[in-house]
């Protein structure tokens, strides 16, 4: 009598069981990593976004004591529910902060961006300060 070649029914069994046991255990990583890229996605998105709202008032408010810059040109700038054109469904809020008792001086501006589906909820907010060299 010859053995039989290959694998019995019964080790076939016992195989899946332990691949499946071994897939139950990687299962939830592999969930929470794939949650964690999705999240990381949206704030890289929503940075982006805010970024791209502070880069032009940035260019019109240099650094520079040459350039002339008031706080009424710089609080003219806030602005609520910006839509990215981008269509990711994000909108930012532009807020300028009181303007200096003295000037020169430094106004807080602050870009807050969240999720057009789940209002309410900042998902990034970027501030920076500006200087300003009159009213």
């Amino acid at each position: 009598m010859r053995d039989s070649e290959g694998f019995s029914i019964v080790e076939v069994i016992i195989a899946m069981f332990l691949l499946m046991v071994l897939a139950l255990a990687v299962l939830p990583l592999i969930i929470g990593a794939t949650n964690t890229s999705v999240v990381n996605r949206d704030l890289v998105a929503a940075t982006t976004f805010a970024g791209a709202q502070l880069a032009p008032i940035k260019a019109s408010f240099p650094n520079d004591p040459a350039t002339p810059t008031s706080c009424a040109a710089l609080r003219g700038r806030a602005a609520t529910d910006v839509v990215d054109t981008a269509g990711t469904g994000l909108k930012a809020d532009i807020s300028v902060g009181a303007c200096p008792a003295t000037y020169p001086g430094i106004v807080l501006v602050t870009v807050a961006v969240e999720d057009s589906a789940a209002p309410g909820a900042a998902l990034v907010r970027l501030p920076t300060r500006v200087s300003v060299s009159g009213p």
